[in-house]
């Protein structure tokens, strides 16, 4: 059920509704691995993590739970898919695992749906606040540009007021064949590649 709907209903049960003057809620996407918005390697069952953060158009505002849908879209290939979510702001909560979601099988959209409500109220500023993270798999993707958004985007405060809400923006991303791996994974070659020739130079001794 929305915020919007459980508003509704606290409202009609207590026969008040107040008009209480509340800040604009900014929610907004980032690449955080690989950094740099650098391409995500074709094949990898974990080749990105993304970070969807939040953050209050004033210096304090009380946040208590929050849902949306993200979407990774493309036109031209399929994107491989959300395979773990994690709820890092709002927790203990409803929902500290996050959210899942299919693959892509072809070119389109796939959706996953993020809903908690916190224990407790946290206090947001108008400074960036890590909510959630995303992890992709691009097993069995198509190399590309793809699209991630944010939409259906609810919020409440400390008292089951809906908070206004908004979105920064579509975040771009690119699933590349040719990607350079991640800094642990030339590493963990490295000492595979050390233990075979080590192995190597055993057997000629």
């Amino acid at each position: 059920m929305r915020f919007a709907s459980v508003t509704a209903m606290i409202f009609l049960a207590v026969g008040v509704m107040t008009n209480v003057s509340r800040a604009d809620l900014v929610f907004s996407l980032e690449q955080e691995t690989p950094s740099g918005g650098a391409s995500l390697p074709n094949g990898s069952a974990s080749a990105g993590v993304f970070n969807i953060l939040v953050r209050s158009t004033t210096a304090s505002q009380s946040f208590l739970g929050s849902d949306f849908t993200i979407t990774l879209s493309s036109s031209t290939g399929a994107g491989g898919r959300m395979v773990s979510g994690s709820n890092e702001l709002l927790k203990p909560g409803s929902n500290d695992a996050g959210f899942f979601a299919g693959s892509f099988t072809a070119p389109g959209a796939i959706t996953a749906n993020f809903s908690t409500i916190a224990n407790s109220a946290v206090t947001l500023s108008t400074s960036n606040s890590l909510l959630a993270k995303v992890t992709l798999s691009t097993v069995g993707a198509s190399d590309g540009i793809y699209s991630m958004s944010l939409s259906g985007l609810d919020a409440i405060d400390s008292g089951f007021n809906q908070i206004a809400t908004s979105s920064a923006g579509s975040l771009s991303y690119t699933i590349s064949s040719s990607a350079v791996p991640e800094p642990s994974s030339i590493a963990l070659v490295s000492v595979v590649a050390g233990g075979m020739a080590y192995r190597l130079r055993r057997r000629k001794s």
